[in-house]
């Protein structure tokens, strides 16, 4: 038997590293850009990653077999996707909100719609970071979950450690 979580902890990797660079690319909310490529990023992950790490577990888990005694929970990717998807149209309207902003900063009678438009993007920018924050944390109890399931998989098979994987 060949049963990996190679597929699973690279998603989650890729996952994570797309999250973190969509909270860098955050700090710099003052232009639009920086919102728009985070979305972006963290648009990939809700509706790419999330599914593909979802199919991966599924996957894994079948090529193991049925089992009594071990399961793996699947629900909590179903929070990171809705975290991720949160963060991300939090992005988007942040950057939407942040290009109308700039352009009534130039008018001195609209000023002061841009400066309050400015507090509400600064807001919704540190929403997204949050929702960021705690997608990664639920990527990373995925992954423990998932070494949960292959360390209990692997006492309860008969002869030694399955052939393709690392030992937990």
């Amino acid at each position: 038997m060949n049963c990996s979580l190679n597929t699973v902890a690279g998603l989650i990797t890729a996952a994570i590293a797309a999250l973190l660079s969509a909270i860098a690319l955050a700090y710099f909310w003052i232009t639009a850009l920086p919102l728009f490529a985070a979305a972006a990023l963290v648009a990939s992950v809700a509706f790419y990653f999330i599914p593909a790490i979802k199919q991966a577990l599924l996957d894994y888990a079948a090529c193991r077999g049925p089992s009594d005694k071990c399961r793996m929970s699947l629900t909590i990717d179903t929070l990171g996707q809705a975290a991720a998807t949160l963060s991300a149209v939090s992005f988007a309207v942040a950057a939407v909100m942040q290009v109308a902003a700039l352009a009534f900063l130039y008018s001195w009678f609209l000023s002061w719609l841009g400066v309050s438009m400015m507090a509400a993007v600064l807001f919704l920018v540190k929403a997204g970071i949050f929702s960021c924050a705690i997608t990664v944390l639920l990527l990373l109890g995925v992954l423990s979950n998932a070494w949960a399931y292959k360390k209990c998989r692997d006492e309860q098979q008969p002869g030694g450690p399955v052939v393709g994987d690392l030992k937990a």
